[in-house]
């Protein structure tokens, strides 16, 4: 090759990889932040029929919320500032790593929208104001986070100016809407949780604003969804953060009333028979008679409450539910495997998504004193240990190497502190995993530092990348729940045996 060829090829790579750089970058946010239904396998395989998880009995919701009683309540977050103060790791870290972060500074402002909308596969999403939407929400967490942890009363004003400025939104629109309003939903109500508990200043008319708000954007959107894997998960963690927020019964019991029916149909059990639980949730309650029995005291006349408010279904997963194809809705895999879950075989990145919201879920119950963890724990750990397995393990069996090990989500804290740390379940696959994939990152550069997005995962961990411990539904989770312990029992509830 002549000197000028070399000089063509190396004007062409410095064109052509910062451009590649780009697009690869740019589909792995989209891919990210979406789902899509799983595409139809070109032979599905016939066998046993599925049948509905068997029936188990719903607890009731509480008499009176725990205020703040979302994600931590006031002990807990008393404990993580200690620990700040007093420089004990992993606390220290993780909090000087929301401190550097963009959703920490002060200057932000608020970017609402009447109706936020989404795109699917990243197309339309950051004109329509969900991308605004996502930012805003995480945003008002880390302020509340920040605010508790220093007594630093301008993060205060700045969460409390945020979840204001929201108060104008009417609902979503667009390919991810329900799944926005999921996402955005479950942050903006624990942003809220905790400012309305620790800040007097955020006035009752504000606050009577930002709940009528979650009542007109998000409920109605959220109730009754047919919607399928982690898209599932997501939901009920939303109207379960929704319902402590509001103290709404209705709202709660709803989300936990499918929270129980619907984790065994996402996470396999042999004892399950040969193929996994068909979902069935939408089939059995609660009704809209049901649900204005618990929201009497919210709303006397049930024609005005969100359940009872007609809602422009853009899209969401009937066909695929009511079709009953158990293996399309599993990905096809080659087998079924103890701890394995729905979308296993679509990668694992997804896996992680939807097992956030199912932990958080369990957490928020379990601050309401309903401890939802003990009902499913066997099959939440058996995931657990099977997930991390496949995350950190030198070998995995070769019908498993169609699986995408993209990306690793900040999730994980909260699960391995409630079945270890408090309950002393021995997890140790799953200690190793956050050991190599999630705490090496508290301290780490980031890999576009303009825009934290992710960073490169540790020898020895499967995975693309490992993204930014704030993202979608997920935050700051190392801080919030690593090495945090309790008790046995939520407030002295005894557990029920594992099922």
């Amino acid at each position: 090759m002549n000197t000028t060829h070399l000089q063509q090829c190396r004007n062409w790579l410095a064109w052509t990889l910062p451009v590649t750089a780009f697009f690869v970058l740019t589909f792995s946010l989209a891919a990210q932040e979406t789902d899509e239904t799983p595409a139809t396998p070109a032979a599905a395989k016939t066998g046993p029929a599925a049948v509905p998880p068997p029936k188990i009995p719903v607890p009731q919701p509480p008499a009176t919320f725990r205020h703040p009683g979302i994600l931590n309540n006031l002990e807990e977050l008393k404990k993580i500032r200690a620990k700040i103060e007093a420089g004990e790791e992993p606390w220290k870290s993780a909090f000087e790593q929301m401190k550097a972060s963009n959703y920490s500074k002060l200057d932000r402002k608020p970017n609402p929208v009447e109706i936020s909308k989404s795109g699917i596969m990243g197309k339309g999403g950051d004109s329509g104001g969900a991308k605004s939407e996502s930012i805003d929400a995480k945003t008002a967490y880390t302020m509340a986070l920040m605010w508790v942890l220093t007594d630093d009363v301008r993060y205060a004003k700045k969460a409390v100016e945020i979840l204001n400025a929201w108060t104008i939104l009417k609902g979503h629109a667009g390919g991810n809407w329900y799944l926005q309003a999921s996402w955005t939903g479950s942050v903006f109500a624990s942003a809220a949780e905790i400012i309305r508990a620790t800040y007097p200043d955020w006035s009752k008319e504000e606050i009577a604003a930002f709940s009528a708000m979650l009542n007109r954007a998000f409920l109605p959107e959220l109730h009754n969804r047919l919607a399928y894997g982690n898209r599932k998960l997501s939901t009920v963690h939303a109207l379960v953060a929704i319902g402590v927020f509001n103290n709404d019964r209705a709202a709660f019991y709803e989300g936990v009333s499918h929270w129980i029916s619907y984790v065994p149909c996402w996470i396999y059990l042999k004892e399950d028979g040969p193929v996994p639980y068909m979902p069935d949730y939408w089939k059995n309650g609660p009704s809209n008679e049901e649900l204005a029995k618990l929201s009497a005291d919210l709303f006397p006349d049930p024609s005005k409450a969100w359940f009872s408010q007609e809602v422009k279904i853009i899209g969401e997963d009937r066909t695929m539910l009511e079709k009953g194809d158990i293996n399309l809705l599993w990905y096809n895999p080659p087998m079924y495997v103890e701890g394995m879950c729905s979308e296993t075989f679509r990668d694992l990145g997804h896996c992680d998504l939807g097992f956030a919201s199912l932990i958080y879920t369990a957490e928020i119950a379990w601050h309401q004193g309903i401890d939802l963890y003990s009902i499913h724990a066997k099959r939440i750990m058996a995931f657990m240990e099977f997930q991390s397995g496949l995350r950190i393990d030198e070998k995995i069996p070769t019908e498993f190497y169609r699986i995408q090990f993209n990306n690793v989500n900040p999730t994980w804290e909260t699960a391995y502190n409630h079945y270890h740390n408090r309950m002393g379940y021995a997890l140790p696959k799953t200690g190793e995993f956050i050991k190599r994939a999630l705490r090496p990152n508290l301290t780490k550069p980031f890999s576009v530092p303009s825009v934290p997005l992710y960073m490169f995962p540790e020898p020895g961990v499967r995975a693309d990348k490992i993204m930014w411990p704030c993202t979608l539904q997920m935050a700051w989770e190392t801080l919030t729940h690593g090495e945090l312990g309790g008790a046995k029992t939520p407030d002295g509830v005894t557990p029920a045996s594992a099922k």
